[in-house]
């Protein structure tokens, strides 16, 4: 009985020492790109045995360690695809722009139509409905598990005014989630401030649009953030527009 005792202790003793290890090669690996893949299955692994040491009360500096470690490289790891991402999507845009601007031949030119809060926009192969549109200095998912992605505005004199737009893809292939819309905001008309997208995740919080894919005749709500100064939420008199490109056409929806 005693000797079963030491074995049990042993393997307790042993998930807190794993957890740490592989907490702090997930902190190395982080950082290298594709070996960062990796790191996010090790920094899992990491919180799973940390946070059972800790329950276990077995070794317990290890297992904290190495549940903070893997909460750390996961956190490193999911910013930095983010960032990436939104850099591709930003690139991507000013490309596009850039050719819709110089192509003289393009047989369709840009449009310009006006829509209401609610109403849907049907593109070429998408149906894209205005859900809602608010100001706040944090933005939060939906649902929320223990550990989630939100966005907050680090400089407390700025807001986010954000768009929640209901995409259904109506073509036969997978839908890629960043190529839906591009979102800019006018206030007063002549200030605009520029978006980026998000993928409400029940898990995660959020996550990208770059590596969401729509699949066909199904729907996935985008989240649209554009940081502007908070004074422009406080003046209610000013008029503010929402400007959705979809295809060739941009859509003009008055927040206010």
């Amino acid at each position: 009985m005693e000797e079963k005792e030491v074995n049990v202790n042993v393997q307790k003793k042993g998930l807190s020492t794993a957890s740490m290890v592989l907490g702090i090669i997930s902190i190395c690996m982080c950082f290298i790109p594709i070996l960062n893949y990796i790191s996010i299955i090790l920094g899992v692994l990491s919180i799973i045995f940390g946070l059972i040491g800790i329950i276990k009360n077995a070794e317990r500096g290890k297992a904290i360690a190495g549940f903070v470690l893997g909460i750390i490289s996961v956190v490193i790891v999911y910013n930095m695809y983010f960032a990436v991402g939104k850099a591709l999507k930003d690139v991507d845009d000013a490309i596009d722009d850039a050719t819709g601007v110089s192509n003289s031949s393009s047989t369709k030119s840009n449009e310009t139509k006006t829509i209401g809060m609610g109403e849907t926009i049907t593109g070429k192969d998408v149906e894209v409905k205005i859900e809602s549109a608010n100001f706040s200095q944090k933005v939060e998912p939906p649902k929320k598990d223990m550990f989630y992605e939100y966005y907050q505005v680090k400089d407390s004199s700025n807001t986010y005014l954000y768009l929640v737009l209901d995409c259904k893809n109506i073509s036969t292939i997978d839908l890629d989630a960043s190529s839906v819309a591009n979102v800019t905001v006018k206030y007063n008309g002549d200030y605009t401030y520029s978006s980026f997208s998000t993928i409400p995740d029940d898990t995660l919080g959020f996550t990208y649009t770059s590596l969401t894919k729509i699949k066909p005749l199904t729907s996935q709500k985008i989240y649209y953030l554009a940081e502007m100064p908070k004074n422009i939420a406080d003046e209610k008199d000013t008029p503010v527009e929402i400007q959705i490109k979809v295809d060739n056409t941009t859509y003009i929806c008055k927040y206010r």
